[in-house]
């Protein structure tokens, strides 16, 4: 074991995060680069620049960056697999960033939905399925219903058991546990109609969602904090306007 430490528990952690984006695909170099905020074509090639960490090191020399890298493998925080040396997390690192790596998804996550963005279910894809039992958890925890949409493109890509399952779980727990938005008689939170409101393509959605009639604002505005309902057959989107905050609904014929 190196005794010599040049890394500090924040850039231990972030060699750690930035190490995800390239477990079992690349090696320390690629880590490095990575941090370095390198031009490579291989960075471009696997969208490696868009990585939260990418240049996270920028401001020091790639010699002082390796050195950083090679201290976290020696001291059994991430390891390689022997035939072709590509990164893997030991048990160590793995615990130790585990619930950070939780929290980088969660946010990540929760902008792809708020602005549309539901490729970053690919993202999700690729991850430890431990980790996205842990992300679904979290979610739950959370009470998160703004991600009911991107849960439910997750759950229509997911096939590694028994991920789809839970996907469903947490969809009905947070829709069961919306008690801040009234409940009318005459609709129902449904499964089938969200699934239909992703059916419309995304640009047409974005447009649906700012252009709903407001009484109190007279005019179109915003809606927010919205569930989608089914109602004879008709997607009906109940919310609050962005503006005022009063309750507005829009129906998708």
């Amino acid at each position: 074991m190196n005794t010599t430490n040049p890394v500090s528990q924040d850039e231990l952690k972030i060699i750690l995060l930035a190490a995800n984006e390239i477990i079992m695909y690349g090696g320390k170099g690629l880590l490095g680069k990575i941090l370095a905020g390198s031009k490579d074509r291989r960075i471009y090639t696997a969208d490696l620049h868009l990585s939260t960490f990418y240049g996270a090191f920028a401001d020091i020399k790639q010699k002082q960056i390796m050195e950083k890298v090679e201290w976290v493998m020696s001291n059994g925080y991430l390891s390689a697999d022997e035939k072709l040396s590509l990164l893997i997390y030991t048990d160590k690192g793995w615990g130790l960033i585990k619930d950070e790596l939780t929290e980088v998804l969660y946010t990540d996550l929760a902008l792809a939905a708020e602005y549309g963005k539901y490729e970053y279910v690919q993202v999700i894809l690729n991850q430890d399925p431990e980790l996205k039992m842990d992300l679904l958890d979290l979610i739950l925890e959370r009470k998160d219903k703004e991600l009911i949409e991107i849960l439910i493109e997750w759950l229509e890509l997911e096939t590694y058991k028994p991920v789809p399952e839970r996907i469903q779980e947490v969809i009905q727990g947070l829709v069961k546990g919306d008690a801040s938005s009234p409940q009318p008689t005459n609709g129902t939170l449904s499964f089938s109609a969200n699934k239909k409101w992703l059916a419309i393509p995304q640009e047409s959605r974005q447009m649906l969602v700012r252009n709903v009639f407001c009484g109190n604002c007279r005019g179109p505005v915003q809606i927010e904090k919205y569930v989608i309902k089914d109602f004879n057959n008709t997607v009906i989107l109940e919310g609050k306007c962005k503006n005022c905050g009063n309750d507005v609904a829009r129906v998708i014929d």
